[in-house]
Parts: structure tokens; C-alpha cells; sequence
């Protein structure tokens, strides 16, 4: 195995593991809080997923850094370096990133960042699988937008009905 292979398939890891412990994670929250409080064993299990989802970032972090080294080693095609599809995936880690930070600080709104990180962890995996897409940098980022918003919403619209039926 070489490295570019052995780089990629640490990405495709880390990204179903962040995708995986992200849909687990909301799921479960939204499940547990149907009663209104959360006990020990379900903090336990929520705390579980987090660290999955950490486990995960981190991989595709580092994945990523090492596709942009190889990239600028030459050992993977421009194409891989400076597609539109790997610059919208690297934004959305970056973005992966920020709302992990604010998360972790409680500086934003657990409900939206929630959907921020659960949205960005799909896209990642759209946009790494997606191989024959043709869009711009920009069409890309739309469309990761517009998931973000129906994200939230889908979220909401789960949680509202966890309430009514406790």
C-alpha cells in the first residue's frame, strides 16, 4: 500500500466515523430527552458518541493534512490538490472545526451548532464520495449551506415531536 492510499482511506475512516457518531448522537439526544432530564447512563452514552465524533475529526484532520502534503509532493494529480470538490471539503472541516471549538466553549446555541456539525459531517461525506460532480467552489458551498438550514430544521422538527409525546 503507498501512502496516498493508505492517506485516503484514513480520510474515508475518519469520515464515517464522524457521519456515524453524529447521526447516533443526535438521534440518541433526541431520544433521551423526550423525559425531560437526562440521567447518568444516558450522559455516559452521549459522552461515548462525543468522543467518537473527536476520534473522527481528529483522523480527517490529520487525512487532510496529509492529502495536502502529498498533493504538494506531487504524489497525488492537481486535480486532487486544487479541485473544487477537495477545496469544499476542506472549508467544511474547517468549519467542523470552528463550531467543535465554540461547541466545546458553549459560545453558540447547542441546537444550531448541532445542525451545523451534523449537516458538515454529511457534506464531507458527499462531497469525498461525489467524484464525478462538475460544480464550482461556490455552487458546492451553496448547496452546504442550504443543508445546514434544512438540517436545523428536520432536527426541530424530530425534537418538537420527542416533546409532544412524552
Amino acid at each position: 500500500m503507498d501512502w496516498s492510499t493508505f492517506v485516503r482511506s484514513m480520510h474515508i475512516i475518519g469520515t464515517a466515523l464522524g457521519v456515524g457518531s453524529a447521526t447516533l448522537l443526535e438521534v440518541l439526544s433526541i431520544k433521551f430527552s423526550k423525559d425531560g432530564k437526562v440521567d447518568i447512563f444516558e450522559h455516559d452514552v452521549l459522552r461515548i458518541c462525543i468522543n467518537v465524533l473527536r476520534a473522527g475529526l481528529i483522523i480527517v484532520v490529520f487525512s487532510g493534512f496529509g492529502i495536502m502534503v502529498l498533493g504538494r509532493l506531487r504524489m497525488l494529480g492537481p486535480e486532487a490538490y486544487f479541485s473544487p470538490r477537495f477545496l469544499a471539503k476542506m472549508a467544511v472541516i474547517l468549519v467542523l472545526l470552528l463550531v467543535a471549538f465554540l461547541m466545546n466553549f458553549r459560545l453558540i446555541n447547542l441546537k444550531v451548532g448541532s445542525a451545523i456539525s451534523t449537516a458538515s459531517w454529511y457534506a464531507a461525506l458527499v462531497f469525498g464520495l461525489w467524484r464525478t460532480n462538475k460544480f464550482s467552489f461556490f455552487v458546492l458551498m451553496g448547496l452546504y449551506l442550504g443543508l445546514i438550514f434544512v438540517t436545523y430544521y428536520i432536527l426541530e422538527f424530530f425534537r418538537s415531536r420527542a416533546i409532544k409525546t412524552k
